[in-house]
Formats: C-alpha cells, sequence, structure tokens
C-alpha cells in the first residue's frame, strides 16, 4: 500500500506540475481591490461576529451572508447579514446588520458542541439560485460521533429541509474510512447551471490514506450531487505538501477550505495551509487555483484509492493568487469565498473572507476584480 500511495503522490505531483500552464479558457489574473476587515470584537444580536467559514452575496438584496463555524461557544449556530460597497477602484467599510439564528427540523436552536442532539459546525453556505432558500453544510465530528449534513434554510433561520448526505463522505465512526475529525465536508458550490451541488472534503478521507505533509501531498475528493442527494460524479484533487513545521512537534496540515463553480467542469479551490508558530496561534498560506476537472478520472465513491490497480488521474490546478502576495499582516486564515456584485463593464467581484477561529484577531476580506464576465 505505501508504494500505491508513493506512486499516487507522485502521479499527483507531476499533474499539478502540468497544471501551471495556462489552458484555453482559464481566467485572467485577478486584481485586488481592496481590504477590509471586521474589529475582533464586535457583537451583533447578543452573538460575537467571528469564524466565518461561509459568505454568499444575495443579489437581489444587495447583502451578503456570512456563515459563523461556531461551535456554540459565543452564540447558536448562525449566519450573519452584511453590507460591502464595491466598485472597480474600491471597497468600503463592511457592515454586519443582523444575526440569524438557525432552526433544526423541530423548531429549536442547534444545541452547543457536547449538549445533547446534533450540533453544527457550518463551514460553507450559498443562496439557492433558484428559490433564494439558503443551503449551509456542517462538518461533523468522528470523535464527537456527529454527523455531516447538508440543509436548507429561509431566509429567517427556519428550516426548509435536508440534502440526504452522501454515505461514502459522512463520518462513519464504525469504520476506518469516511470523513475524519476536522478534515471533512469544507467547500460547497452550486453548479454552473445551478442543477447540481459541489461538495469538497478538506482532506482525505481515512481509507485514502494519509493527509499531506511537508514534502508529501496527498489526493481528496470534490463530489458532484443532485438535488435529491444522488452522487452524479466524483473526482481526485490533489492537495499541496503540508508546509515545514516551524520546530520539533508542531502541528501542520492543509487541505480545501472552499470551492466555487466557474464552468461545467472547472472550479476555483481555496487551499488553506497551517502551520503551528506557538501554542494556539498559528500562521497560514493560502492559494487559489483555477481548477478543470474534464480530464481526471471519475472515482467510484465506495471505493477505497488504496484499492484501485493504478492512480487515478486527477484535477488539474493553476495557481491564480498566494496570499504571500498579500502585505505584511494580511496572510490569514481564509476560508469563505463567493462572485460579489458586477463591476463596470461587466467583470465579476470575487471575495474572500477570513475565520478568524475567535482568537482575538480581525475577520478580513480580499476583494478582487476576477477579469472575467459576470452572468
Amino acid at each position: 500500500m505505501n508504494r500505491r500511495l508513493n506512486t499516487w503522490a507522485l502521479a499527483a505531483a507531476l499533474m499539478l506540475l502540468g497544471g501551471c500552464a495556462t489552458t484555453p479558457g482559464s481566467m485572467p489574473p485577478l486584481r485586488l481591490i481592496g481590504l477590509q476587515q471586521l474589529a475582533p470584537e464586535l457583537r451583533v444580536d447578543e452573538t460575537l461576529v467571528g469564524g466565518i467559514s461561509g459568505i454568499d452575496y444575495d443579489a437581489a438584496s444587495g447583502e451578503w451572508l456570512l456563515a459563523s463555524d461556531d461551535r456554540g461557544h459565543h452564540g447558536p449556530a448562525r449566519f450573519y447579514r452584511a453590507r460591502i460597497g464595491i466598485d472597480a477602484a474600491r471597497v468600503e467599510p463592511v457592515t454586519v446588520t443582523a444575526a440569524v439564528l438557525l432552526r433544526q427540523g423541530d423548531g429549536g436552536l442547534y444545541p452547543a458542541w457536547g449538549q445533547p442532539g446534533i450540533s453544527a459546525d457550518i463551514e460553507a453556505l450559498r443562496i439557492d439560485p433558484v428559490d433564494r432558500s439558503i443551503w449551509y453544510a456542517s462538518e461533523g465530528d468522528r470523535k464527537a460521533q456527529v454527523p455531516s449534513f447538508v440543509r436548507r434554510a429561509h431566509a429567517d433561520g427556519r428550516h426548509a429541509g435536508e440534502l440526504p448526505y452522501p454515505a461514502a463522505l459522512q463520518i462513519q465512526p464504525a469504520c476506518e474510512c469516511g470523513g475524519r475529525s476536522n478534515m471533512g465536508m469544507e467547500g460547497m458550490s452550486f453548479s454552473h447551471d445551478g442543477r447540481h451541488l459541489w461538495l469538497a472534503l478538506e482532506g482525505a478521507p481515512l481509507q485514502d490514506g494519509p493527509l499531506p505533509a511537508p514534502g508529501r501531498g496527498a489526493l481528496t475528493r470534490i463530489s458532484l450531487i443532485t438535488r435529491d442527494g444522488t452522487m452524479a460524479a466524483q473526482y481526485a484533487y490533489p492537495l499541496d505538501p503540508a508546509p515545514t513545521p516551524p520546530f520539533a512537534g508542531a502541528f501542520v496540515d492543509n487541505g480545501i477550505s472552499e470551492i466555487l463553480a466557474i464552468g461545467a467542469r472547472r472550479l476555483l479551490v481555496l487551499e488553506r495551509a497551517g502551520r503551528q508558530i506557538e501554542g494556539k496561534h498559528f500562521g497560514f498560506s493560502v492559494r487559489l487555483y483555477e481548477v478543470d476537472l474534464a480530464a481526471a478520472s471519475e472515482l467510484v465513491p465506495d471505493q477505497p484509492l488504496a484499492g484501485l490497480p493504478a492512480p487515478p488521474r486527477p484535477a488539474v490546478k493553476r495557481l491564480l493568487f498566494d496570499t504571500a502576495r498579500l502585505a505584511d499582516g494580511w496572510a490569514d486564515n481564509y476560508e469563505a469565498m463567493a462572485w460579489g456584485p458586477p463591476l463596470a463593464g461587466g467583470r465579476r467581484s470575487l471575495v474572500i473572507a477570513s475565520d478568524n477561529n475567535f482568537n482575538g484577531g480581525p475577520t478580513r476580506f480580499l476583494v478582487f476584480d476576477a477579469g472575467v464576465a459576470h452572468d
């Protein structure tokens, strides 16, 4: 198995290098329009604003929705409504206007982590392009035996339905398979035509081999799901290696933090690497890739990659932006990404937001001119 995994890691690395070349139909370079941030002590409707792990723009109202991954420590499971003034030359300060508490099917709030019931750890949020309901995804936790889920809410947070979550992606504490703790469902996007959902695991499921390590990448899975929960397609995505630890025993990782559809088989993928600096303090490196799935192998959802006779052909990716290019102090734990309002000339704006992990730092926003036409 180790020989197979090493072969696959090499194959993934070669595909990654091949993906660095510009391909037909690829996006032009991003242009950073501006940066903004929210104060770490900001409170709205008796909740502490932070942990922003999902974002989406409501073109009908001109509002932004910001999902918090708070597990109930600073307020119930929720998303925020916000305003961000954007044009091609500047970004105005972000104004958070309201907190919306999410409700379960019985009308009750989600319990805090560790309390009876299924808690929420919201890592992605999208507005349905068909009916404007709000879809949100919870990562789940293997150790706590809390399942992953994707649910829908009305604008006021009331429960509106649930996607049958694919068993192949689910937390499965009874076996060495399925999603890992803190490496499960992390990215979600409606397909380019709005008929399907893309779901991305942050890291490789247990049956597919080890997570990225310094000098070694890994393969995780990106899945295309119908609105009734059927797996329509699944592909391998090559994760970059984890960063070098700054000291012996330091924790390092790398994984997908968000995705966004840009075509029938093309995605933007946000990869976030963390390295422990001291205690609970981490440094982050975040890269934005344009990803082409057209030539990638389709996976069998229930078949471990370690059982394949040959390595799968993973997605091809091309680097668009690296937070190493930002001014000092602006590298952060960027986890949320969404298209914004159209700019002059019809080009798309793109907004990326950080999760401050409620560690006393600000929530940061990067706003780009994506250089492509808005649909």
